[in-house]
């Protein structure tokens, strides 16, 4: 049963003989609607500032939850970004690599090329200077023919 200070104060009772003293009752009566009054009002005051204050938890909640949210996706962006990275590097390397191969390939090529030029040039030169030779010869053969170094002894 709920009652009001209003009640409190405006309630009437009988009177017997050697009752209670009507005035002592009033004031008492007074006094407990007023602590009721207050009572109420703290009441009042105390369940507006809960629900201020599970508005501001809520609202902490849901700020928490956002940041939470903004930290995974920013967690997801930073992992993503890194593997991407890593992925591109990895292909970066990979195509250097690729590349490094084909140049030394070709290095190897030029070179056996080179070396077989050279040694087609030794060729021609050695059989260029054997052919030399023997015009040389063939000419001091003709020349010695020709012209003897020494006149022949008499006798």
């Amino acid at each position: 049963m709920e009652i009001s200070p209003l009640e409190i104060t405006q309630r009437e009772f009988g009177r017997k003989v050697r009752g209670l003293d009507p005035d002592e009752v009033r004031a008492f009566l007074e006094q407990v609607a007023e602590e009721m009054t207050r009572l109420l009002q703290q009441t009042t005051d105390h369940t507006s500032l809960a629900q201020r204050l599970e508005a501001q938890v809520r609202s902490y909640q849901e700020r928490e939850d956002a940041v939470r949210d903004t930290l995974v996706t920013a967690q997801k962006m930073t992992d993503e970004i890194k593997g991407n990275a890593k992925r591109e590097a990895d292909l970066i390397i990979k195509e250097a690599e690729l590349r490094a191969e084909k140049l030394l390939d070709q290095a190897h090529q030029k070179l056996g090329q080179v070396q077989a030029e050279i040694a087609e040039l030794r060729r021609q030169r050695d059989l260029f200077a054997a052919r030399l030779r023997g015009h040389l010869k063939t000419h001091q053969d003709l020349l010695d023919a020709a012209i003897p170094d020494k006149p022949a002894p008499p006798k």
